[in-house]
């Protein structure tokens, strides 16, 4: 969401600009619950294919070899494991930006409140 300059007509149009980024901020919240809670699984299960895969492998092998090997069998938890970060993080970027567009608009609250009077 790009931050676009605020139309103000009056105080309702403010508070209305308020609760629809509240909402969208309270949206962004969930997701974000549902994104750190999935990439938690998606770490462990990446974790445990390449401990798994480790085990499994010949102790002949050089440690170089082992792990490689490891890294190849886990690779799709791996990629996984990674978007789920990825999108984690951005998830986060997008609601401290709402919190900064929420802030701009209770100055802007503010302004038009005194401006009234």
């Amino acid at each position: 969401m790009t931050m676009r300059p605020v139309d103000v007509r009056s105080q309702a149009d403010v508070e209305d600009r308020i609760l629809r980024l509240s909402d969208t901020l309270e949206e962004q919240v969930e997701l974000y619950a549902e994104l750190i809670t999935q990439r938690a699984e998606a770490e462990a299960d990446y974790r445990y294919k390449q401990s798994r895969a480790m085990l499994d492998q010949s102790s002949k092998s050089t440690v170089a070899m082992r792990e490689a090997m490891a890294h190849l069998k886990a690779a799709d938890e791996y990629r996984t494991f990674r978007i789920l970060e990825a999108r984690e993080k951005a998830t986060q970027a997008h609601m401290t930006a709402l919190r900064s567009q929420l802030d701009a608009l209770r100055t802007v609250a503010a302004n038009v409140r005194a401006s009234v009077r």
